[in-house]
């Protein structure tokens, strides 16, 4: 890249069209690979049946040759045998073994035949062996067939010489297609590596030289030295770059021109977003000067903005009761090391008293602190709404105790007379007193709330025989599956012993038992089943025939206060039950 200097006074300056294309980066990679590519192919084609006839020239020389010459061997050694056995006076008791060897093998070596001339020569031998065969068979005790076994040896000779030099010239064959193959593989990739060399290198010195001009101009920019461009490039990406360097470098004489403008409206803009933040808000930099302060704040705090600006914020100079409370409670929360540290406090504002959370957050984007953002947010609304929410709580939980009172004792009462009731009203006695004691130890925490004591339902493991428990929580819920015409039917043997909060276990099944009623269309079924599969585990089980739950709210279902209608099924009453559920199990 050549860079030449442009006084700033030229303004956009258009480079002059270029006569012909410009080659692009991404062509000439793509064609020299290509290229490269292309000499691959043109060898690999070349050399392919090479190897072929190569191969088919090994294949020659290990196969056929050799069967021929191996059968002859074995054919020579059976012909031995027999003549051994005739100068030992009698041939037959061998005549047999070695005959069917011979004929093994000579029909091999008629099935490897290869070379010219070699299938007279296998059918001589076959009709001479089959005539010695027959002499022998037939011949006295200590005749003699030795010119019968010279000849047979003699041409079993000429095959093996035969196919033995047949082997020499294949394996010549196979030597020179061997080197020849060698040196065109070498000679191509002695090619291929040269071109692939001589394009790198190209290549290389062709991107290397522009980017490092291209470094050495960015490196002037930095220095301010935005009256630099560049000249248009050899390759289109670099032509592209230096078009964007130059467009570049016209910004930055631009954009100092207007800086200390856009900087001044920044300013403003901060300032009008710091101000209409209804919060109070102080800028207090590292050295504890306070250099903005919002005019929220400075009505809290009852001091004047322009006498706050420029001074420390612990030497203010008010001595208005706001301020002093505002700085001890800053003081209070000790060296200002964490944005999580804030503090209330109760300041009297136009006749009524306000609640303020208090919030310093330190400043430090490169981990070096710039100053303290200190928040003064107004929580009165909130207070309000706590105080109305403890005095609902108080009036609801009086109010409720009188009457569970007096049920609960109208229950009891029943209770100690239930020996004149049957078995139903017996059940129904019984479930009243149990739900309304639960009714009143309710009313009890919700007014302990109010009290401001944090009720909490204390967890006590204990042995529970979980069979007769879920059999109480079903024998509740009875009389409501009766009336809706579904079948509550249990399924508990085996139900194992198990440690437990038999309170919080109950609440468990009940929730389910109550949501499966809601969902169950009339004539359905629920189940409640227990089961142990191994020694460590209980596997506790409420199904229903009702319409199940849909895959897109399974996600959300144990979320509290999250109601859905199935299928026309009213939701719950207050979308409590599942989460109430999935506490007390992940407890």
């Amino acid at each position: 890249m050549r860079v030449v200097r442009r006084s700033s006074s030229q303004g956009n300056v258009s480079p002059p069209a270029a006569r012909f294309a410009t080659p692009s980066l991404r062509s000439r990679i793509r064609n020299a690979t290509l290229l490269v590519l292309a000499m691959m192919l043109l060898l690999g084609l070349y050399e392919i049946p090479q190897i072929w006839e190569l191969g088919g020239a090994v294949r020659s020389v290990l196969q056929n040759n050799y069967i021929s010459i191996l059968a002859s061997r074995h054919m020579q050694g059976a012909l031995r045998r027999l003549q051994v056995a005739e100068l030992h006076g009698d041939p037959r008791p061998e005549l047999d073994s070695a005959r069917n060897e011979f004929m093994y093998w000579i029909d091999v070596e008629n099935h490897s035949v290869t070379e010219v001339g070699e299938p007279e020569l296998a059918h001589d031998i076959t009709n001479h062996a089959k005539r010695l065969f027959a002499k022998l068979a037939t011949a006295e005790p200590g005749s003699r067939h030795d010119d019968n076994f010279d000849y047979l040896n003699a041409r079993l000779t000429d095959l093996i010489e035969m196919n033995q030099n047949a082997m020499y010239h294949d394996d010549a064959r196979a030597k020179t297609l061997s080197l020849r193959l060698m040196y065109t593989f070498v000679l191509g990739l002695g090619l291929a590596t040269f071109l692939g060399i001589a394009l790198s290198w190209t290549l290389g010195s062709t991107i290397a030289r522009p980017l490092s001009e291209l470094a050495e101009s960015l490196h002037g920019v930095g220095e301010r030295k935005t009256q630099l461009r560049l000249e248009d490039q050899k390759l289109a990406e670099l032509n592209a770059v230096a078009k964007e360097f130059n467009q570049m470098a016209e910004r930055l004489e631009y954009y100092d021109r207007m800086n200390v403008e856009l900087l001044v409206f920044e300013k403003k803009k901060t300032e009008v977003i710091l101000e209409s933040i209804e919060d109070g808000l102080v800028m207090i930099d590292a050295q504890g000067i306070v250099v903005h302060i919002n005019e929220v704040a400075s009505i809290i705090m009852d001091v004047e903005r322009l006498d706050a600006l420029g001074k420390r914020f612990d030497d203010l100079g008010g001595n208005h009761p706001h301020y002093l409370r505002v700085r001890d409670a800053l003081k209070s929360l000790g060296a200002i090391d964490s944005n999580q540290q804030r503090v209330e406090v109760e300041l009297h504002i136009r006749n009524r008293a306000h609640s303020f959370v208090l919030k310093p957050i330190q400043l430090m984007p490169d981990g070096q602190l710039l100053g303290t953002l200190l928040i003064l947010q107004d929580v009165t609304y909130l207070r309000d709404q706590d105080r109305a929410r403890t005095n609902l709580f108080a009036t609801l939980s009086h109010e409720l105790r009188t009457p569970l009172t007096s049920m609960l004792i109208a229950a009891q009462t029943l209770e100690r007379d239930k020996a004149s009731l049957n078995a139903s009203q017996r059940e129904l006695v019984e479930t009243t007193v149990e739900e309304t004691t639960r009714m009143k130890q309710l009313s009890d925490n919700l007014l302990n709330l109010a009290r401001g004591q944090i009720p909490s339902i204390p967890s006590h493991r204990v042995k529970v025989e979980l069979a007769k428990l879920l059999e109480d929580v079903a024998r509740r819920f009875a009389i409501q599956a009766e009336r809706k015409g579904i079948a509550l039917e249990t399924r508990l043997q085996g139900a194992p012993e198990v440690r437990a909060d038999p309170v919080r276990l109950a609440w468990v099944v009940s929730n389910l038992i109550a949501n499966a009623l809601r969902y169950t269309p009339e004539g359905g079924t629920i189940e409640l089943a227990a089961s142990c599969p191994n020694a460590n585990l209980t596997r506790l089980e409420v199904a229903d025939t009702g319409p199940g739950i849909a895959p897109e709210i399974r996600a959300h279902i144990f979320e509290r206060f999250s109601q859905y209608s199935i299928n026309g099924y009213e939701p719950g009453a207050a979308g409590l039950g599942l989460a109430i559920v999935k506490d007390i199990v992940e407890e």
